[in-house]
């Protein structure tokens, strides 16, 4: 079985530090010095073209300041600063196992977005191989953390005094390119919580083979293609309804969580195969790509959301602290209903099957089930926050309200005390004739003086005994609430 063709591209996600402005300006301004002194741009903008999309669809990468531009295109304008030679000439992938295959690196861009996802894209070419051998490479291609999966080509190098062309082995390996394009974007991170040179996730797959047959087996070499998986993985052709589809006779899409790749082959009819090997791969390379960009950077965008909402999640709180937590979370709310309405998409195109082709990439790569998840933990960290504060709020009103009980008692007791100054020795005179039985010396002032006297002090000392029970009952209120209450 062989390959005619194999166009592929190989991205990269990651994150940068700042606004998406900032990494743009950053790209803009990258300059090396050339052989003659000068300086020039590493790259230049450009954008990512497409014909058959509705107008908003295809402002998604565009060129030209747009209210719908979602990200902006640079493309390597210096193939020399990535560690490539000059041309494709001699140039070999070495995979870990299995035989090196011939190589044309054919273009290289950088794809940075609002959201603070960027994308290293490496596109690559093969020919004329045997299908084993072009799965092997492209499942190397796409495992950047083994530095035996490298590249070599043979480098012309010119010496100035002898004014005469040597050559010398050249090699970098696909480790020493990722970090080499990481230089030029701010703060460039993975996905991993670990150093960019010890990445280790693989990136994805973008590709199409056109081969001169349909191979035996057709359902589960797609499997493999599609899990971008070496030929000597035995995939279930089982497996296939959940992979593959079938858009044409002779073309199926074959998708997962590590890329999408379409398969094609030769048939009889020569105008048939005429269309695939010019027409489609146009398409492959405009139509189809901007929908699986749209759909990967979904993917990932929605990733660093749930990161962002991880961070909220904390085992031990504070009022202060869930109030800042509780900002962060409806920021975030309002961030993530902004990706949706700016990113996310339905029906992109007047042609059915291309329509057909952008709902298998987000079937395959679980879009609706990431949609679903960030709207769970959005809610979810908002309405943690919020209950907590209503429980502190609560504390806060039964310790008012303690307070404002024990003010009323110290109230209660100044106005006793001056009370009972005041008619004190009036009482004291009255009390005294009544205790020894000389009632004529008692006046009716001096009744009224004695009963306002007994009444201040009863009436005081009742009122406290309620208020000290009212403490008690909110005491106990306020004990249950802190219970629910991690404190730091």
């Amino acid at each position: 079985m062989a390959v005619r063709r194999f166009l592929g591209k190989v991205f990269y996600p990651v994150i940068y530090e700042g606004d998406a402005a900032d990494a743009a300006g950053a790209l803009e301004k990258a300059a090396v010095t050339n052989n003659k002194q000068k300086e020039v741009p590493v790259f230049t903008p450009s954008s990512q073209r497409c014909e058959e999309m509705r107008w908003g669809v295809s402002q998604l990468l565009c060129a030209e300041e747009s209210g719908l531009r979602i990200g902006r295109v640079f493309e390597a304008a210096r193939r020399e600063v990535f560690f490539w030679p000059k041309n494709n000439k001699g140039l070999f992938f070495c995979p870990r196992a299995g035989e090196r295959v011939p190589i044309a690196l054919t273009g290289l861009r950088i794809l940075v977005f609002e959201t603070k996802i960027a994308f290293f894209e490496m596109d690559f070419e093969l020919q004329n191989l045997p299908l084993t051998d072009a799965m092997n490479a492209t499942y190397y291609l796409c495992e950047p953390k083994d530095e035996a999966n490298h590249f070599e080509y043979e480098n012309r190098v010119f010496d100035p005094e002898t004014r005469q062309t040597h050559v010398e082995p050249a090699s970098f390996t696909l480790m020493q390119w990722f970090l080499r394009c990481a230089e030029f974007l701010p703060g460039c991170r993975n996905f991993e919580n670990r150093p960019l040179a010890s990445t280790t996730s693989k990136p994805l797959l973008y590709g199409y083979y056109l081969l001169d047959e349909k191979p035996q087996n057709f359902e589960a070499v797609a499997c493999n293609i599609a899990q971008n998986y070496k030929l000597s993985y035995k995939n279930a052709a089982d497996n296939a309804r959940d992979h593959v589809l079938q858009t044409f006779e002779n073309s199926c899409w074959c998708a997962s969580y590590n890329g999408a790749v379409n398969v094609s082959f030769a048939v009889e009819d020569e105008g048939t195969n005429r269309f695939f090997e010019t027409t489609f791969p146009h398409k492959w390379a405009t139509e189809y790509l901007l929908l699986f960009i749209a759909t990967i950077h979904q993917k990932y965008a929605v990733q660093k959301y749930l990161d962002d909402l991880g961070e909220l999640a904390c085992p031990h709180y504070d009022y202060d602290l869930m109030w800042r937590l509780l900002q962060q979370g409806e920021i975030m709310q309002e961030k993530c209903t902004l990706l949706k309405n700016r990113c996310f998409f339905q029906l992109p195109s007047h042609v059915e099957h291309v329509n057909r082709v952008y709902n298998f990439l987000q079937w395959c790569f679980d879009i609706p089930g990431y949609t679903a998840s960030l709207d769970e933990e959005v809610e979810n960290s908002v309405s943690v926050c919020k209950s907590y504060i209503s429980r502190i709020k609560n504390i806060e009103d039964l310790e008012k309200q303690i307070r404002g009980i024990k003010n009323e008692m110290s109230v209660a007791l100044i106005t006793a005390s001056i009370t009972c100054l005041t008619f004190f020795n009036s009482a004291y005179t009255t009390l005294r004739s009544l205790f020894s039985g000389n009632f004529g010396e008692i006046g009716v002032s001096a009744v009224v003086l004695t009963g306002t006297f007994l009444a201040t002090i009863i009436g005081a000392v009742y009122k406290l005994f309620a208020q000290t029970d009212d403490i008690r009952e909110v005491r106990e209120k306020l004990e249950k609430l802190k219970g629910q209450v991690v404190s730091r």
